[in-house]
């Protein structure tokens, strides 16, 4: 077994790279100072000035005034809030700007996950980022619920409090999430109950990467990715501090919340603090009744309190920037449909006792979930080091994550993860025409699990790749090209053989994974564009589609990896090999982007070879064969657990196709409209659909965005989904309306904005396809947000 603690070194080597800024190497960087203005002449405070090509941007003061050090004949991109962006090529003879922004119109994005500071417009690859007030406006407990809206996204939803993005019919290991380009390191891609350790409410903005992303972020992005950026390592420097205090109170939940976001620099140092502290109740639903009858009018065991600390510090200079960040994260929440019985077997382990502070406080309310995370950040950029590289990048993170499950005041189970992610890039000026970037990225985790629910083994995962992303442009045609090459390799120490026996062995399986895409964007008239992507990604099976082997409670099932197979009720070995995971994947990307009218259209095809799925094999667990030891010592949770059906992990090509739509139009300066929609079918071929498959939606809202007041107006449709899996049910549609009411004022030195949110305002009963437990989680019944935002 390789030892995390031999593995820092390539974290240290790159962070010393990025250190050391050489004197010797030519810098032809210019300061440039400007104003940033609307029509009217009145300056634009915040508005971010951003140099294309770098993580490196300013904010404009409150005079919109500027400063910034750039490259001759560097393009900055200019942007703020409510207005259109403008695009500047400064040149030395002219260090003076003065810039106006036109009110409304199309702000384009930096999206951050996508690795050449690629704007949202101009990828081949279908991408959407919530970002500013309209995040706001978004953001619940869960990163699930926070994206549901987004045209293709849904979530799997284990109740409010875990709550995971679906994109196009895919969750789970097939979608990473990302906090700043580096895996959360949590466990929420093992369990549907497993909260993810991000969120939104100290986000910066939301990136939504639909479709393969495998490139920069490993095989197991074959369905998208979800990358949630803050600015806890700083890239920016500030004229000045500015900090962001919100509250919140939702009485559908009697949610309390409190956060605090706080920036600022001095000199070449720039810092960051953010913080947030929530406390809810259980949710209040629609009179239902569950899966055995039993009518409730409130979601049990769905509350939660989780708190966050997390700083960071960086300089800022001519030549780049280095950076480090470290957080806490703290969270208790109860999990729905998570049962247990009173004369369950006191498992006695090491870690028992950090629980015992809250055990005594929920013994009432049912299994809940503690959950303690820390995590190390760091990141560094070098402009101009050697002659042909532009920028040498790097960052790394080192979390260390602990979640135990906990009823009656004893610890259940235990899942931890220690995890290390490194990726060192360089950017190299064009060559040939072509612009782009080469790279390199470790990635390592050790996870152990151990209790009555741990029913996936230790274990040790390790992959090495290399990358490359490469961009030309051919008139009004932009061409891109990628390409990864992966090596992951697993150890397993404990695979049981048989069911519920002590005889265990060590295994390793180890997979090289091959991808490359191909995209093209052609502008053919401006503010018109068409884009096609092409990519072949390859997915290396994961640690517990391999070796799961045991009752996985939230679930309702036992679950039994590739590694093992069936045989007269025994389990044992199975030399059989498991395959990776083939997507091939063809996207079409219509947009518009100029003028009164904006839309998009995305239209996808996704071919699975050896399509990885938990499978029904007809058998419940009574049907395993028991020893006369398990048979003296069988216990009334025993017997509960025999019903539970026997999934195995098994592999069957797949196709999986649809459309998204999303339509603005700008009815005045200060009204619009929107219709959005999205669909997926999935089906293995020549046999059933997949299970869980999300349902089509479709919305239409009102936005009206004042001088003072803002409001927002909404309804989405949710379509009965009648095609479904074999031994699953269809469910019911329902339609949610939602509205929001925003007024800005100053008091003093503050600027503050009192809001007011109403969720399902028809208090509308929905069960959700996609969930494990849709027939006993029903969303959340009418609920009413007061909150207010002030900045100083």
């Amino acid at each position: 077994m390789r030892s995390l603690s031999a593995l820092p070194r390539y974290s240290l080597l790159a962070a010393l790279i990025s250190l050391t800024f050489s004197a010797s190497a030519q810098d032809p960087a210019q300061r440039y100072d400007g104003v940033i203005t609307d029509t009217q002449g009145q300056p634009l405070k915040n508005a971010r000035v951003h140099i294309h090509g770098r993580q490196q941007y300013v904010y404009a003061d409150e005079q919109g005034r500027f400063s910034i050090q750039a490259p001759a004949n560097a393009e900055l991109h200019v942007s703020a809030a409510g207005y259109g962006d403008s695009f500047v090529t400064v040149k030395p003879a002219q260090p003076q700007l003065n810039i106006n922004l036109t009110p409304g119109g199309i702000e384009r994005i930096v999206v951050a996950a996508s690795g050449i500071h690629k704007y949202n417009l101009e990828m081949a690859t279908p991408v959407s980022v919530l970002t500013g007030e309209e995040l706001s406006r978004r953001t619940e407990p869960t990163i699930g619920e926070t994206l549901k809206y987004e045209p293709g996204v849904h979530a799997n939803y284990y109740g409010p409090v875990a709550s995971s993005p679906v994109i196009r019919g895919l969750d789970g290991p097939r979608v990473r999430i990302l906090n700043n380009g580096l895996d959360t390191a949590d466990v929420s891609r093992i369990g549907p109950d497993h909260a993810i350790s991000a969120d939104a409410i100290t986000a910066q903005q939301i990136e939504v990467l639909r479709g393969p992303a495998t490139l920069l972020y490993g095989s197991g992005a074959i369905g998208g990715v979800i990358n949630v950026v803050d600015n806890r390592i700083p890239r920016q420097l500030r004229a000045d501090s500015e900090t962001k205090l919100e509250t919140r109170y939702v009485d559908v939940s009697d949610e309390k919340t409190v956060a605090l976001n706080h920036e600022g620099s001095s000199n070449n140092i720039a810092w960051h603090v953010d913080g947030f502290n929530r406390d809810a109740a259980d949710y209040n639903v629609p009179r239902f009744s569950n899966d055995e009858g039993e009518t409730a009018t409130r979601l049990e065991n769905s509350w939660t309190k989780s708190n966050a600390l997390n700083g960071g510090l960086s300089y800022i200079g001519d030549r780049g920037l280095f950076g480090f960040s470290i957080g806490r994260l703290e969270s208790d929440y109860g999990i729905p449909g998570h049962h247990h019985h009173e004369d369950e077997h006191e498992e006695e382990h090491e870690e028992e006792h950090d629980a015992q502070d809250d055990e005594h406080a929920h013994e009432d309310e049912g299994v809940f979930a503690k959950l303690k995370q820390n995590r190390l950040s760091m990141a560094g950029e070098w402009y101009t080091p050697f002659t042909g590289i532009e920028t040498l990048a790097f960052n790394a993170a080192y979390t260390d994550y602990q979640h135990q499950e906990i009823e009656g005041g004893s610890v259940g189970t235990t899942f931890k993860n220690k995890a290390l992610e490194s990726r060192l890039s360089l950017e190299h000026e064009e060559l040939g025409g072509w612009h782009g970037l080469v790279g390199y990225h470790l990635q390592h985790a050790d996870y152990r699990a151990f209790g009555e629910e741990a029913f996936t083994p230790d274990s040790e995962t390790l992959s090495h790749a290399i990358f490359v992303l490469e961009e030309k442009q051919f008139g009004n045609i932009s061409a891109q090209l990628g390409g990864r090459i992966e090596h992951t390799t697993h150890d397993a120490t404990g695979l049981t053989i048989g069911h519920d026996t002590d005889i265990t062995l060590p295994v390793s399986d180890d997979f090289t994974a091959v991808s490359a895409s191909a995209g093209l964007v052609w502008e053919f008239v401006p503010g018109f564009s068409w884009a096609l992507a092409l990519s072949r990604s390859e997915r290396a099976p994961g640690a517990a589609e391999l070796y799961s082997n045991g009752a996985h409670i939230a679930t309702s099932s036992y679950e039994l990896g590739m590694r093992y197979q069936i045989h007269d009720g025994e389990i044992e070995l199975s030399e059989q090999l498991s395959e990776k995971e083939t997507a091939n994947n063809v996207d079409i990307t219509f947009r518009s982007f100029k003028g009164d009218l904006s839309f998009t259209y995305n239209f996808f095809y996704n071919k699975v070879h050896n399509y990885l799925y938990l499978a029904d094999t007809g058998l419940t667990m009574a049907d395993l064969a028991h020893d006369e030891h398990e048979e003296e010592h069988a216990d009334a949770e025993h017997d509960a657990h025999e019903s539970f059906a026997v999934y195995q992990y098994q592999q069957h090509d797949a196709t999986l196709y649809g459309l998204e739509f999303e339509a603005r139009y700008r009815l005045d300066a200060a009204q619009s409209v929107n219709v959005f929609v999205d669909t997926v079918r999935a089906k293995l071929d020549g046999g059933d659909y997949l299970p869980r498959i999300p349902p089509y939606k479709t919305g239409v809202g009102y936005q009206y965005n004042g001088i003072s007041w803002s409001a927002d107006l909404g309804v989405t449709r949710y379509a009965k989904q009648n095609k479904v899996a074999a031994n699953e049910t269809p469910t019911k549609g329902y339609t949610l309306l939602d509205a929001s009411l925003n007024y800005d004022f100053s008091l003093s030195q503050l600027d503050i904005t009192a809001f007011l949110r109403g969720t399902n305002l028809t208090n509308e009963l929905g069960f959700v396809h996609s969930s494990f437990i849709k027939a006993n989680a029903p969303l959340p019944g009418r609920a009413i947000t007061l909150g207010l935002r002030a900045t100083f």
